[in-house]
């Protein structure tokens, strides 16, 4: 339900705090009017049909919610009729005219405002046919001089009360719809932050397992090949690489952010993610490097998570040659580049494979970044990353 609407609901949705006021209005009327009726020893039926008259018109008032506002056109003409009818049972009492029509006409503007202009007409000639036909001429005027204040006090007086409760049904209204977006802020972070956590469970201890797995498969070649030296150089890398993966899934654990380090080689980090890809993987990775300005650590991060997967995934998947890797900063923009010589693969079918989140990770953090992601792939043909990053606004 639109909000407009639910606001409006509530709005005519009368509580009881409205419609107290409205009850001790009608039964003060009610007893004046009982006292002049007794007091001109009115007849026992005139008694009757005024008191049935008038608890039906208090019990409309009471339960005119259930009128409001889709068919507030039959509660107000019904009480209409009901003040109406009342009058010409009182007669020479003119009580009723004085006090109801008032209170019709201030209710009138505390729930529908000053748009339904007919309501005001009908009640004013219900009003103005009563004052006509029952108010002798000998005291026409003082009835005026008596009618036209207390309508004005009662009518100024309902639209400040119906004003006042409206603002506070509407400020009740916006601290629901407050509680309702804390909630589902509460809901978005847990969930942003979810990801974060598997993103950065994916960039640390799955990829750091990976790229040990390839270096114990170029050691145990090595020890097939007799090539002893060669092996033991492997495993010394190797441990060096546990130890940074270590130190990575610490440095996510505690939260720590690259930007808190007073003191970080953007580019000495991807020569060395460079250097641990070709000892690991035996391939030819090409490092093109052209950043010459000092760039936000924010970027720096996502960046160097997003080669790691590119490389990584390349190792694992591509079944390349040769690696090509170029950063340069063009249009204030950071521009990546990953090409690779290798197998290929179809996008489709990539995307609907399940349990392979480096392609997710990467997307996710291009989009964190503000940038555009540029993936060209297909079977047999290698595979071509563009990735444009915005440096404005990158802290």
């Amino acid at each position: 339900m639109p909000i407009n609407s639910t606001l409006k609901e509530k709005e005519y949705n009368n509580m009881i705090a409205v419609r107290i006021p409205g009850v001790i209005w009608i039964i003060v009327a009610y007893s004046i009017s009982m006292f002049l009726l007794t007091h001109n020893n009115g007849p026992l039926s005139q008694y009757i049909i005024f008191t049935i008259l008038i608890l039906g018109f208090t019990l409309l008032f009471w339960h005119s919610n259930l009128f409001l506002p889709k068919r507030y056109w039959l509660y107000f003409l019904l009480q209409s009729l009901i003040v109406y009818t009342s009058a010409f049972i009182m007669q020479d009492i003119p009580t009723v005219s004085i006090t109801l029509f008032p209170l019709l006409i201030g209710q009138v503007i505390g729930t529908t405002g000053r748009k339904k202009v007919y309501l005001y007409l009908i009640i004013s000639i219900l009003f103005a046919l009563n004052t006509i036909v029952l108010v002798s001429s000998d005291f026409f005027e003082a009835y005026l001089l008596i009618t036209i204040p207390a309508m004005i006090v009662c009518v100024a007086y309902a639209a400040i009360f119906f004003k006042q409760v409206n603002s506070r049904i509407r400020t009740q209204y916006i601290l629901e719809e407050l509680e309702f977006a804390h909630q589902q802020v509460e809901r978005l972070t847990l969930q942003n932050e979810r990801q974060r956590i598997a993103r950065d469970l994916h960039d640390t201890l799955a990829q750091g397992l990976a790229g040990l797995k390839m270096q114990l498969e170029a050691t145990n070649a090595h020890l097939n090949k007799e090539n002893y030296q060669r092996a033991h150089d492997i495993v010394k890398q190797s441990m060096e690489r546990v130890s940074e993966t270590l130190a990575e899934a610490r440095l996510a654990i505690d939260n720590l952010r690259l930007h808190s380090k007073e003191e970080y080689d953007f580019q000495q980090s991807i020569l060395d993610e460079v250097q641990n890809f070709t000892i690991a993987t035996g391939l030819d990775c090409k490092l093109n490097y052209k950043v010459a300005q000092q760039l936000p650590n924010t970027i720096c991060e996502h960046t160097l998570r997003i080669i790691k997967e590119c490389l990584s995934n390349t190792a694992r998947h591509a079944k390349a040659k040769k690696v090509w890797l170029t950063m340069a900063v063009k249009d204030n923009q950071l521009f990546l580049l990953t090409i690779d010589d290798g197998v290929g693969f179809s996008m489709e079918e990539k995307v609907k494979q399940v349990g392979h989140y480096g392609l997710l990770g990467i997307q996710e953090r291009v989009r964190i970044l503000g940038g555009v992601l540029s993936i060209d792939s297909k079977p047999q043909e290698g595979t071509i990353i563009k990735i444009y990053i915005p440096l404005k606004g990158g802290e």
